[in-house]
């Protein structure tokens, strides 16, 4: 090849590298075009979505209705966003099919369990209520028997009474600690482990109180109660949450409603077994209280036949252990509803962690509007005993001798009270979600209100009337009473701490709710003796206008909480218009 030939050649490869640099150089420069164009198309839009939002925060009003709006469409975006967290994330969200089939509502295995959880908590709870009215005078006796074979001498009648009163008000204290301990140890141990240690007390309370007259100790029946009373406060804490996390959503409320079922059975089986044709005699009293033994042996054959709640099971991360359970309380054999309703717990589990927020008790009481919500669901339970809604069932021999009846027919005609106790709370089963909460309670305080007064006006006329239709009527008067206290102000109060506050503000709200009630009952039972024997028949006049007072405090303040999400109770709290006719909705 000659020289000419290679310098060409050199020429064409320079004028080729040339050319690619060019071609290069103009890629590079339509690259950064583009991105200039892109940059300033995303800096147009945030400055139209600026202006936007600039424009809707001006057009924003004040007014309630337009609140209530925005709270319906954040909660439909929340929903949104926590779908799409829920798609994005390794759990896979299936969508039930049918979610009415025949084996979501009643089955048998469901009976089972509620029966197992409630004979262990709400029957040794009415047992406890109603069990000391009938041996009342033998057990007075039995205080006067201690003191002359110890101190060789007897006890004024009064002074039985007050230590009678002791022996009731003592379960309150016991109650108090119960329901503190119930909710840390069933979160660490689970629901059916809490229901199971819960018969520990229960059974040593028993057996102290049954041996206490053999060997002639008071002391030991007063620490029996106290452990009775723990046993109480832990099994109403623990057993409507058991309830609640197995029974399906439609008949949620009448298993809640069968806890206040079968306290009224206790108490009437209280009442039958302390007259004195069957356990109230002087040589076989001490074995009515043996009963709750036969309760705890019940309820642990019973649960060991039951499931753990598939809700606790899913929250320690025990999916197929939650499956095989809630495959057993439905009695489903259909493996996809099973693992549908799997998936929404999971879904609700997913929703409470990304959304709650952590609040601590002092939180609660320095936000204003969690502490009206606050003082309002302590006002309901200090009413519960303030107007006289367990008196009867304590001392009803007591409030019937002073209407001169003897006391033999005392127990007798508590029977009465008992049945009325029943029947109400059997109705409570099928129109607590019909009438309304709100309504229910106001009718019950202002019935009790009337009959607190009918009760005090007969044991006034007996004085100077002593005649057996004044008896007949007081022993009426006492049935109203048993009737609308239990229509309202013993149950709604324990659903106002579940149904006005959220998730993460429950746990302190029923902290505090089972402190001011147990302590007002303690309040109320130690104070009637002394108070009866010094005003007598105005006490119940008092009650009665108590029972007005807080009837006021409650149309004024307490919302009705049917069929309503925490949040639209709390913003009717705010709004202050509880007693409007159009939230009552």
């Amino acid at each position: 090849m000659s020289k000419d030939e290679i310098r060409k050649d050199k020429e064409k490869d320079a004028s080729n590298d040339r050319e690619r640099l060019f071609d290069s150089s103009k890629n590079t420069d339509k690259e950064n075009v583009n991105k200039n164009d892109e940059k300033k198309n995303i800096d147009e839009i945030d400055e139209e979505k600026i202006k936007d939002e600039e424009l809707s925060e001006n057009d924003e009003s004040d007014s309630s209705e337009k609140v209530e709006e925005e709270i319906k469409e954040e909660k439909l975006e929340n929903q949104n966003k926590q779908n799409d967290d829920l798609n994005g994330s390794t759990i896979e969200i299936v969508q039930p099919i049918n979610l009415k089939s025949k084996n979501l509502g009643f089955t048998r295995t469901l009976l089972l369990a509620m029966f197992a959880a409630m004979i262990g908590t709400g029957a040794q709870f009415g047992y406890a209520l109603g069990v000391m009215n009938a041996p009342s005078e033998l057990i007075k006796n039995y205080i006067n028997e201690v003191s002359v074979k110890r101190y060789n001498s007897t006890i004024s009648a009064y002074n039985q009474d007050i230590l009678y009163a002791t022996a009731i008000s003592v379960v309150a204290l016991g109650g108090v600690l119960g329901g503190l301990a119930a909710l840390p140890l069933t979160d660490r141990f689970g629901r059916k482990t809490g229901l199971l240690l819960n018969n520990i007390p229960a059974i040593i309370g028993s057996v102290l109180m049954v041996i206490s007259k053999y060997i002639a100790s008071f002391e030991a029946f007063i620490v029996g109660r106290i452990l009775i009373g723990f046993s109480a406060g832990f099994g109403t804490t623990v057993g409507p949450i058991y309830i609640n996390e197995i029974a399906p959503l439609r008949v949620r409320g009448s298993f809640g409603a069968c806890f206040q079922l079968f306290v009224a059975f206790a108490v009437l089986l209280a009442q039958v077994l302390g007259l004195d044709i069957i356990l109230g005699r002087p040589h076989l009293w001490n074995y009515l209280f043996a009963v709750p033994i036969i309760f705890s042996i019940l309820q642990c054959t019973l649960l060991i036949f039951t499931h753990e709640t598939p809700k606790f099971l899913l929250k320690k991360k025990r999916r197929r252990a939650a499956a095989r359970a809630l495959k057993w309380f439905r009695r489903e054999k259909n493996l996809d509803d099973v693992q549908a309703e799997i998936h929404e717990m999971e879904a609700d589990f997913h929703n409470i962690e990304t959304n709650s927020i952590k609040i601590s008790i002092r939180d609660l009481w320095s936000k204003p509007l969690l502490r009206k919500c606050l003082l309002i669901l302590a006002m309901t339970h200090v009413a519960q005993h303030f107007t006289g809604s367990f008196v009867i069932f304590f001392f009803g021999d007591i409030i019937l001798s002073r209407a001169q009846l003897k006391i033999e027919y005392a127990s007798y005609a508590m029977l009465s009270c008992g049945i009325t106790y029943v029947a109400v709370a059997i109705s409570l089963v099928f129109i607590l979600d019909k009438v309304g909460r709100r309504s229910l309670y106001l009718y019950g305080l202002i019935g009790m209100a009337g009959a607190s007064c009918v009760i005090g006006i007969t044991i006034l006329k007996s004085r100077d009337i002593p005649l057996y239709h004044m008896i007949f009527l007081e022993i009426f008067a006492m049935m109203t009473h048993v009737s609308f206290c239990a229509m309202g102000p013993v149950a709604i109060p324990w659903m106002l701490s579940a149904e006005m506050f959220f998730q993460s503000e429950r746990a302190y709200a029923s902290a505090i709710a089972i402190i001011v009630n147990w302590l007002s009952m303690f309040c109320i039972i130690m104070t009637f003796v002394p108070l009866f024997h010094a005003v007598g028949a105005f006490l119940f006049l008092v009650y009665g206008i108590m029972s007005c007072a807080f009837w006021l405090l409650a149309f004024i303040s307490v919302p009705e909480t049917r069929r309503k999400t925490p949040e639209r109770v709390q913003l009717l709290v705010a709004k202050g218009t509880v007693y409007k006719a159009k939230h009552q909705k």
